[in-house]
C-alpha cells in the first residue's frame, strides 16, 4: 500500500480549513460551558467532528468503495463542488468573527455537514457519511444552546 492509498491530500487539505475556524474562535473568544447542561451532546458533537476529519483525509478500507463510474468525472465533480463550499465557508466564518450572527452560525454549520455527508456519498464512505450526521446533531444541539439567551 502506497501513502496516498491511505491519505487523502484533498480531504486533508479541506479538513484542516474546517477546523482551523473552530481552534480561531476557542482561542480568542472566552465561551461559558455552563451552557451546555447536556454532556453527552457536547461528545456527540466532539465525536462527530474528530471523526468527519479523520474519515475526510484518511482512507481506511472499511466500508469504504471510491468514487462511482465514471470515477474521473465523479472525482472532479467533487473536488470542484468541496472547494467552492469550502471557500463559502471560510467567508462564512469571516463574517461570523465580525457580526455573531446566528444565521451565519448555522449557514456554517450547514455547509460543514454538507461537506462532510456529501463526500461520504460520493465517495461511497458510509463511515463519512455517518460521522458527518452524527456532527450535524450535535451542533445543532452546540448552536441552540449556545444562541438560547442571545
Amino acid at each position: 500500500m502506497r501513502f496516498f492509498d491511505i491519505v487523502n491530500i484533498y480531504g486533508l487539505i479541506i479538513a484542516v480549513i474546517i477546523v482551523a475556524p473552530h481552534i480561531i474562535y476557542v482561542k480568542t473568544h472566552t465561551i461559558d460551558r455552563n451552557k451546555f447542561s447536556n454532556r453527552a451532546m457536547v461528545y456527540i458533537d466532539r465525536t462527530g467532528r474528530f471523526f468527519s476529519l479523520f474519515l475526510m483525509a484518511f482512507n481506511l478500507g472499511v466500508l469504504e468503495q471510491g468514487f462511482t463510474e465514471p470515477k474521473e468525472l465523479m472525482r472532479n465533480f467533487w473536488m470542484i463542488t468541496v472547494f467552492a463550499l469550502t471557500l463559502i465557508y471560510i467567508l462564512l466564518w469571516l463574517v461570523f468573527f465580525k457580526t455573531e450572527n446566528k444565521g451565519i452560525a448555522l449557514a456554517t454549520i450547514l455547509i460543514s455537514a454538507f461537506i462532510f455527508i456529501f463526500s461520504g456519498i460520493l465517495q461511497v464512505k458510509t463511515l463519512l457519511m455517518t460521522a458527518g450526521i452524527v456532527y450535524l446533531i450535535g451542533e445543532l444541539y452546540i448552536f441552540s444552546q449556545y444562541f438560547k439567551d442571545k
